[in-house]
Order: C-alpha cells, then sequence, then structure tokens
C-alpha cells in the first residue's frame, strides 16, 4: 500500500521552549484541584485531601522536562507528523486510512483522521510549509529522535555500480519491499554463499548463473558437483563437462553433456605456453614422489623443444615420453598417458573444451583422485587465457572439496586477490562456514568476499555453530534470522551497503 510519512520539526530556543514548558506546568498544576475544592479550602482552613493525581503527575514531567532543557541535555520542537494515504476510490482510500489508523494505535500512539484540518494538514506535510497545521505538540529532541524516519527497509543498490547495469537478479521479501541483488560492491563482486546441504544452495547458483547472462558480453565457467548446473548449462547453450566421468556414462549422447578429453601440450610451440608446460609437468612429478633435480628439469625442457615442433596432433603425454631420455620420468608420467588410470583425461589428441560463453566442469569423480591437481591446474590455465577483460564469472560449487585440495584452495586464495583486475567475479558455495574458518586461506576469504549469502540453519542458533557465525561479522539478531528462515525459500544477504 502506498502511502507518504512525514514528519516535520520547528526548533525552539531555549527561551522559547522554557516559556512553553512552563506554561504547560503552570496549567497542569492548576488543574490538580477543582474551583469547589479551592473554594472548600478557603472557607474551612483545611487542605484538600483529594487531589487529581493525573494533572500532578503531568506538572511533574513537565517540571523534569524544564530541568533537562536548563542542563542542556535536549532541546524542544513542535512536532507534526503526518500520513498521507490515497486512492481514485474514496471508499479504498478510506479502507487505507482505517488500517493506518490500526497500526498506528496499536503501537500506542494517537491517531487522529483529519477532517475540516485536511488541507492543512497536507499542507504541513509538504517540505516548505512551515506554519500549515494547528496541530504541533512540543516534544523533546530525545523522542523526536526516536520517531522520526531515518531509516527505511534496504532494497539494495539500483544498478550494479561497476557494470552500470540493472542489479543481478529482483528478490522477493517478507515485506511489501523487493530486494535488488547485486554482485559488485564497488569494483569487487566475489561472493561468497554458506548453508546446510539441502538448504537451496544449487538452485541459487543456477539462478545466479542465468541472470548473469545478461551483461552484454558476459562469460561463466563453472566447477559444479553432482550434475546440480547441468540443465541450467544446457539450457544456455553451454558446454557441461563431466571431469570424472560418472554422469554422462548413463547419458553419452551429447545434448546431455559430455566427458572431456584435455591435451595440456598443444599450445607448446608458443614459448611462454611451453615454459607453462615444464612447470605443470614438474607439479606432476612431484606429486608422483620425484624430485626436480636440475638433470629433471632438463630432460623435461629438451623433451618439450622437440616436441614443440611436431604436428599439433602429436602434442600430447605419449609423445613427450617417447623424448624422454630417462625411465624413472617416463614411469612417472605412465599414469597419465593412454592405457593408465587417467590418460582419458590428459593424453588426447584433440581438446573439446569449446569457446562457449558458458563452461561448466562436473567435478564429482575427480576431486580426491590422483589426477584431481593436474587436472584443475591446467584448466585453471586455460580459464586464465580467457580472462580479457569482458563481465566473467567463476563458479564454484562445493568448496569444502575445494579447500582439502591444497593446490585449488591455493588457486583460488590467488583468485580472490587478482581476478578483480580482469573484470572477474568469483562466487564460492560451501556446505558449512566450520570448513572455511578450519582453511588456511580463511583470511582471503573472508577479507575479499564483500557479499555473503547464508542459507537458512536451524542450528545457528547453537553455541558453538553461532561462534563461527559470528567470526564472519553476524550479530545475534541476524544469526537468529538464519536460524529461523525457511529452507529452500529464503536467503540473508550481507554487504558493506546493507543486510536483508
Amino acid at each position: 500500500m502506498p502511502y507518504r510519512w512525514s514528519t516535520r520539526a520547528i526548533l525552539l530556543d531555549k527561551t522559547d521552549a522554557t516559556k512553553v514548558l512552563t506554561k504547560i506546568r503552570r496549567q497542569w498544576f492548576a488543574k490538580r484541584k477543582s474551583i469547589a475544592a479551592i473554594v472548600r479550602e478557603v472557607m474551612t482552613n483545611e487542605a484538600s485531601v483529594l487531589v487529581d493525581n493525573d494533572a500532578a503527575n503531568k506538572a511533574a514531567d513537565a517540571d523534569l522536562a524544564l530541568q533537562s532543557l536548563g542542563a542542556d541535555d535536549v532541546g524542544q520542537a513542535y512536532i507534526t507528523a503526518t500520513v498521507t494515504v490515497w486512492d481514485e476510490s474514496a471508499s479504498i482510500a478510506a479502507e487505507k486510512l482505517r488500517l493506518v489508523e490500526k497500526i498506528i494505535q496499536g503501537r500506542d500512539f494517537t491517531c487522529m483522521a483529519e477532517s475540516l484540518n485536511a488541507v492543512e494538514a497536507w499542507l504541513g506535510s509538504l517540505p516548505g510549509h512551515v506554519y500549515a497545521n494547528v496541530r504541533q505538540p512540543p516534544v523533546s529532541t530525545l523522542n523526536l529522535a526516536h520517531m522520526i524516519p531515518l531509516s527505511a527497509v534496504w532494497a539494495g543498490p539500483e544498478q550494479d555500480g561497476h557494470f552500470k547495469a540493472p542489479p543481478l537478479l529482483y528478490g522477493k521479501t517478507a515485506g511489501a519491499t523487493p530486494f535488488r541483488f547485486s554482485l559488485h560492491v564497488g569494483d569487487v563482486g566475489h561472493t561468497l554463499i554458506a548453508g546446510p546441504t539441502g538448504a537451496g544452495k544449487s538452485v541459487l547458483l543456477a539462478l545466479m548463473t542465468l541472470q548473469f547472462r545478461r551483461y552484454p558480453g558476459a562469460q561463466i565457467f563453472a566447477f559444479d558437483f553432482g550434475g546440480s548446473m547441468r540443465a541450467a548449462t544446457l539450457g544456455m547453450g553451454g558446454d557441461w563437462h563431466d571431469l570424472g566421468g560418472g554422469l554422462t556414462d548413463d547419458h553419452p549422447s551429447e545434448e546431455q553433456g559430455s566427458g572431456v578429453s584435455l591435451q595440456p601440450l598443444a599450445g607448446i610451440d608458443d614459448t611462454d605456453e611451453r615454459k607453462w608446460a615444464s612447470e605443470w609437468l614438474g607439479q606432476i612429478l612431484v606429486g608422483e614422489g620425484v624430485s626436480l633435480t636440475p638433470d629433471v628439469k632438463s630432460y623435461l625442457w629438451s623433451a618439450l623443444n622437440s616436441l614443440a615442433s611436431s604436428p599439433l596432433q602429436e602434442r600430447t603425454l605419449s609423445g613427450l615420453i617417447a623424448l624422454l631420455q630417462s625411465n624413472a620420468l617416463k614411469q612417472a608420467l605412465a599414469p597419465y598417458c593412454l592405457g593408465g588410470p587417467y590418460g582419458r583425461l590428459l593424453d588426447a589428441d584433440g581438446e573439446r573444451l569449446g569457446d562457449t560463453d558458458v563452461v561448466v566442469f562436473e567435478t564429482e569423480g575427480l576431486i580426491g583422485s590422483g589426477a584431481a591437481s593436474s587436472v584443475l591446474s591446467y584448466l585453471f590455465h586455460r580459464i586464465e587465457g580467457r580472462l580479457d577483460g569482458r563481465p566473467t564469472l567463476l563458479v564454484i560449487d562445493e568448496g569444502w572439496l575445494v579447500l582439502d585440495d591444497g593446490n585449488f584452495s591455493g588457486q583460488l586464495r590467488e583468485w580472490l586477490k587478482t581476478l578483480r583486475k580482469k573484470n572477474a567475479s568469483v562466487i564460492f558455495a560451501t556446505q558449512s562456514l566450520s570448513d572455511i574458518a578450519n582453511s588456511p586461506i580463511a583470511p582471503a576469504v573472508v577479507e575479499s568476499c564483500p557479499t555473503r549469502i547464508f542459507l537458512p540453519n536451524e542450528r545457528a542458533i547453537e553455541p558453538q555453530i553461532m561462534a563461527i557465525y559470528r567470526d564472519f561479522g553476524l550479530n545475534d539478531r541476524q544469526i537468529a534470522i538464519i536460524a529461523r528462515a525457511a529452507s529452500k525459500r529464503e536467503y540473508y544477504c550481507q554487504t558493506q551497503r546493507g543486510n536483508r
């Protein structure tokens, strides 16, 4: 229901306020006894036993107000508070007026519906009309501070200040004011989403991914878990790749997504790419227990230089092994070649990642395996190569699995610190705040994610869990809201600009 609530304050100087309060005190003091009681006192020369205690109390209140005024603790002002409602139909306007009266009187305030004074009351509610409306009782400035509508429900920014575009999405709220949600606070769009399993996290991530496409030139990269974003990805015409292979075995058609075959050495004819490949292979060897001695680095670099001149389809790990002059290195890299447990992922003679604007990688079946670190490291490298200043969204679902992987968590920390400069935003979602709190990258997550979304959690008021929420800047009132929120329907957003 639309309405306008205005509060006008005509401030009084100390001299005028003293006169007003003295007059009020005198009037109430005089009402303590009736005329008949005063006459009876004069005739009988005896003080009346019965007095009007209400008038005596109001006189005492006026005396206390004078004392506060004299001590310069508060000031006085003529206050006029006006609520205006309207409608094209007189009957509907009258019903709105009744509802407003009911709400105001329910808060123990006196409400008067204007009739003859309606025009004057309306004029008095407009800025600049100082003297219209005779209803202006004197009120202390302390009471004025309590009653004046200085704050309102935070509705979120009217636009994404960084993109100069509409908000990411609009959310329905418990009140009448919808919520405008934008990722960016300033030029930082990193966002943390935390809440227990089954509380609506995956649906929110899919919605945010779909909505991000509204920004011109936007591209999205996501690390999914459990296939929760597959439908949204395919609906946007994007590529959904099953890194673990467990979710596409039953759906081999391309319409249902696909497995992935990577060719990390395809671009080693470029010097910079060859340097990266040497470091990447060194990480694999370290994971296999091989020490990176100068001889090992020399063998790798020599083999890469030889492979760089080969045709594109021959720049594979199998091709590299054929050129290595060390049997120990060949044995260490064998699991990542065709015939080994991870050859399906990393030893392809052609790559099918594509160049669509939406690319999602399914990590179920990969995280925790021996190839996870090497596969993810290569994908990070590919993603970073596509960060060209376009609006970019990086989504990491089930972040607790990421935090358990040292290489992935280190990459996440690096992304949170540097991707802002490349116009990229990271959305990090996890089932538990304790996973972040116990992680070595906890300070980076807390400092670099100015936007945080908390899912309903009825256990949030338990002492141990409440302490974790407090570490993320939530007070007891906010924690109680999260505990009472409806699962899969409500979310609590915390930013530097406001909370909703």
